[in-house]
């Protein structure tokens, strides 16, 4: 199965932010689990990206009881130093949560979910809807399908609608806050990868010194073909810039965009459409992969 790798790039001049290197299918990508859709399991143990931080979420063993019903702790490390902690129980495949403060147990997750599913939280604040049995979704890491889709939103928040994805035998894979995706599992293990070259670059002694030559020349590309149009619009345009297996770019579609952009977006993607053809990023055994470049463009 083929995988994916994102680059970032902010271009006023363009600025090198982050790279992210995509991991292959397979285990790393959870194809083998099987069981419920929200597995609360002693010895559970997942990696998520949460905005711009990232948590370890681990049921140790620990529990408290409520009601005469028995609630495994969850605990979220962050990446910040924060430290949160949970409590759930699974009955029947259903999923039930614990808020301590307000006394009160809520369901989460019903057992055999259907399309169209509706139920809300004990304190009518949240309200769920099941919207997709066979749902996909992408991360930097690996494509999904298959998996169950749940629409939340909050009488306290009527301007956010989240979308969370379960995978089975996992849990929670994926959150979409406005169609923006926020948090996402990330894989337990990492298999080596090259990231595409720009041709000319391939000679450097270090994959650093290949990587520093390749986002030059992407910038130069930038430089000497960016043409911004008048326009009244400003603010960022993000784009995702996909590079085939043959190295060539394949599509170009949008992200994020500022009102009346279409001008600005028109000549951001005619611009990354005319990239050269880059020697394509592989895996291990050779294979060439297909990769997404996410570019930002500030005008």
């Amino acid at each position: 199965m083929r995988i994916k790798a994102i680059k970032c790039l902010l271009f006023n001049t363009v600025f090198l932010l982050s790279m992210v290197r995509a991991f292959g299918q397979g285990d790393n990508c959870f194809e083998n689990a099987s069981g419920s859709y929200w597995p609360v399991e002693v010895g559970l143990k997942k990696n998520l990206t949460y905005g711009n931080n990232s948590y370890v979420s681990t049921f140790n063993g620990d529990s408290v009881e409520f009601e005469g019903k028995y609630f495994l702790v969850e605990t979220q490390s962050y990446s910040n130093g924060d430290v949160k902690t949970k409590y759930w129980r699974a009955e029947n495949e259903a999923v039930f949560s614990l808020n301590q403060e307000k006394n009160k147990q809520s369901m989460e997750l019903p057992s055999n979910p259907e399309i169209g599913t509706r139920w809300k939280s004990s304190d009518q604040v949240w309200s769920y809807e099941v919207v997709g049995l066979t749902s996909s979704y992408s991360t930097p890491f690996c494509q999904f399908s298959g998996l169950l889709e749940v629409k939340t939103e909050s009488s306290e928040r009527e301007e956010t609608v989240y979308n969370l994805f379960y995978k089975r035998g996992v849990g929670m894979i994926g959150l979409n806050v406005n169609g923006t995706p926020f948090s996402y599992i990330k894989p337990n293990q990492k298999p080596n990868e090259r990231s595409f070259i720009a041709f000319g670059c391939e000679e450097f002694g270090t994959s650093q010194e290949i990587e520093k030559c390749t986002n030059s020349k992407i910038s130069q590309h930038i430089r000497e073909n960016l043409k911004a149009p008048q326009s009244a619009a400003k603010g960022r345009i993000v784009l995702n810039v996909r590079i085939g297996e043959t190295g060539e770019v394949s599509e170009v579609t949008v992200l994020e965009t500022v009102p009346n952009g279409e001008a600005l977006e028109a000549e951001a993607i005619r611009v990354m459409s005319s990239m050269p053809k880059f020697i394509p990023a592989q895996v291990d055994d050779n294979q060439p992969i297909a990769t997404n470049l996410k570019v930002p463009f500030r005008f």
